[in-house]
């Protein structure tokens, strides 16, 4: 009687691929579920929302932002013998908040508020500041490298030149939000 051949072995070859092509995945999958790094082979990175104040283009770090309302969705007020930088205030969840116009606060021409307005809860400064921002629109979030900003210009009033961190290639202002809610003369004392 001939010897019989062996059947070969065809599971461990048909699983093999199928077990690296799912371990391919799975580390992929790891990688893509990673926060984004802070820091990249070419210096520190920033994450930045960004929207419009007029015909400024301002971003600001998403570290210091708690939350993103739209304006229209709040019933807000106005308040009486406020700066002219307090444009009112508005409730979120019980918490009454100040919502501040950015543009009137850097002496830029005011304006009013707009369709797509949103109002950023921001918290910071040595105060421990919380108050919201006023905004146009709301544009992106994106991640800029820190060495790529740019020196305020000198054309930009030295009142927004102390709260911003520096400028982009496109133009846009990345404000220094723990500079911005530190400044004395956002706070209103009664009787002033």
């Amino acid at each position: 009687m001939p010897e019989r051949e062996q059947p070969k072995a065809q599971k461990t070859v048909i699983a093999r691929p199928q077990q690296d092509a799912q371990g391919i995945l799975a580390e992929r999958a790891r990688l893509l579920a990673r926060p984004p790094e802070k820091k990249t082979a070419s210096g520190e990175t920033l994450e930045v929302m960004t929207f419009h104040l007029g015909t400024e283009y301002i971003g600001i770090p998403t570290e210091g932002v708690h939350e993103i309302q739209p304006l229209s969705a709040h019933n807000w007020s106005r308040v009486p013998c406020a700066p002219d930088f307090i444009v009112g205030i508005v409730n979120l969840r019980s918490r009454i908040y100040s919502i501040m116009d950015l543009t009137v606060f850097w002496g830029l021409p005011s304006r009013p508020p707009s369709d797509n307005a949103h109002i950023l809860l921001v918290k910071g400064g040595r105060q421990k500041m919380e108050l919201t921002l006023l905004t146009d629109d709301l544009d992106k979030v994106c991640h800029l490298r820190i060495d790529d900003l740019n020196p305020t210009p000198p054309t930009v009033s030295a009142k927004v030149q102390s709260h911003v961190r520096g400028v982009t290639a496109d133009m846009m202002m990345v404000l220094d939000l723990e500079s911005l809610l530190s400044d004395p003369n956002i706070i209103v004392c009664e009787g002033e």
